[in-house]
């Protein structure tokens, strides 16, 4: 041709012309599409976390209990419906488990060839067991080793653990109580006489004093001795000493899940602000260091690699949309307002500033856990509390088929329209192709004609 270009090339230059436009609207349409998509995604997250920090207070969050104890003579643990208050205690006597020896010339010392071993375990004479001596040691080689043995590995053992104490000069045969406690006493005999066992520890229970009351146990861990509370025994005290147990609300748990409740509310509305205004990237860099702050926090507990933050292609992304407008003033709105007990949240140090954001003054809510908890309790779990608001204004929104939902399945929708119009324009090109490159391939073999018959003329 003229210009040194063959058909196909002519071909694929008109159609990269003609198709550019469109092709730039669709990748447009595509990267609108879901920008908004992950916006809605994020928006998400965010607002099920917001609901998780309103299950967390509504939860333990004000249940929480501490305890102490001044001295190491007991260890305690309580549940979160242990009652507050200042308990004595007292440790007259530790519960040890019955224990019992009997001498040996040696570990090899051969047994006697006859009689009937019995050991019972506490008052039950179901809970015995029996070894005849004829029977283990018909050979007449079994020796103190095997006697162990066959007491430890008898199907029926009550509850008896043997042993062998090497003195040096003789070996004990130690039986002791796998209980401890008064009713597991060991009683063994042999041929229905005692044994002439010697008593290493007697059989007892604990002895504690709790506030002036008498308490015994058949072990040194009373469960559940005061509701919630259960007490580990470690020794006995003096005549006249006693342990200071205090139990008390942990202020600081409740403390720690009003904060996260203020974080996520905030986090929640400037990523709002955000995705329905056009804001500048420094409000971007901020979100996105306030949100490195809150994942460091978490990463051992978020398994989720997802972004929690605005990213700058995502400000004002969702701008046409109403409905989270109307979500942001009715969450502010709900803040606002009494709880049931008559309360505010400026009344614990809570206070919106002119951002719409929520600013805590920590002093104010810490003496107002200290000065009186169950009010806040009230305050955050009753009846139309504030969580039940704010949980009533989020939950159409992250709902099965609620209106994010919705909205994500829209725009999925649409990125499928996009798609098939980019496909049937993809067709459409490729058959102009065609129509092109038939076209000037028969211009250019015409082209080439005229050129050889005009060399005739030369």
């Amino acid at each position: 041709m003229i210009s040194g270009m063959n058909g196909a090339s002519f071909a694929e230059q008109l159609i990269s012309a003609e198709r550019m436009g469109k092709d730039q609207l669709f990748k447009t349409n595509l990267t609108k599409h879901q920008t908004q998509i992950d916006a809605y995604e994020l928006l998400e997250r965010s607002l099920n976390k917001m609901t998780s920090n309103l299950e967390k207070i509504n939860g333990d969050a004000f249940e929480s209990k501490t305890s102490s104890i001044s001295d190491d003579n007991a260890a305690i643990t309580v549940d979160s419906d242990a009652p507050t208050g200042t308990y004595d205690l007292t440790v007259k006597q530790l519960a040890q488990a019955h224990q019992l020896t009997k001498s040996f010339a040696s570990e090899t010392e051969i047994l006697p060839t006859t009689g009937l071993l019995t050991i019972q375990v506490g008052p039950d004479i179901a809970d015995t067991i029996e070894i005849d001596m004829a029977v283990l040691n018909a050979d007449g080689t079994r020796t103190v080793n095997d006697l162990r043995d066959a007491i430890n590995s008898h199907p029926d053992n009550p509850g008896v653990q043997a042993s062998l104490v090497r003195t040096g000069g003789s070996v004990e045969l130690m039986m002791t109580s796998s209980e401890s406690g008064k009713d597991s006493t060991l009683k063994v005999e042999m041929d229905g006489v005692d044994w002439g066992m010697s008593q290493r520890k007697a059989a007892q229970d604990a002895e504690i004093v709790l506030n002036g009351i008498d308490i015994t146990s058949s072990s040194n861990y009373l469960s559940n001795v005061i509701d919630g509370v259960s007490i580990e025994l470690n020794k006995t005290h003096s005549a006249g000493e006693s342990s200071t147990i205090k139990i008390e609300s942990d202020t600081s748990s409740s403390e720690d899940a009003v904060k996260d409740f203020v974080d996520s509310f905030n986090d929640l509305m400037s990523q709002i602000n955000q995705l329905t205004r056009s804001m500048g990237s420094s409000v971007v860099d901020e979100a996105k260091e306030n949100d490195k702050d809150t994942d460091d926090k978490d990463k051992d507990d978020d398994e989720d690699d997802k972004p929690s933050s605005v990213t700058e292609d995502q400000l004002g992304a969702l701008k046409g949309d109403s409905t989270l407008r109307m979500l942001q003033a009715s969450m502010r709105n709900s803040v606002f307002q009494t709880a049931p007990n008559g309360m505010r949240l400026s009344d614990i140090g809570i206070e919106m500033n002119r951002n719409g954001e929520l600013d805590i003054d920590e002093d104010k809510l810490t003496q107002a856990l200290k000065d009186d908890p169950d009010a806040l309790k009230e305050m955050f779990t009753a009846d139309n509390s504030f969580i039940d608001r704010i949980d009533t204004i989020i939950e159409p929104f992250t709902q099965s088929s609620g209106y994010l939902d919705l909205k994500q399945s829209n725009l999925d929708q649409q990125i499928e329209s996009v798609e098939d119009s980019m496909s049937r324009h993809d067709y459409q090109m490729k058959q102009r192709y065609q129509i092109y490159l038939s076209q000037f391939t028969a211009m250019e073999n015409t082209i080439n004609q005229l050129n050889s018959a005009s060399m005739l003329f030369y």
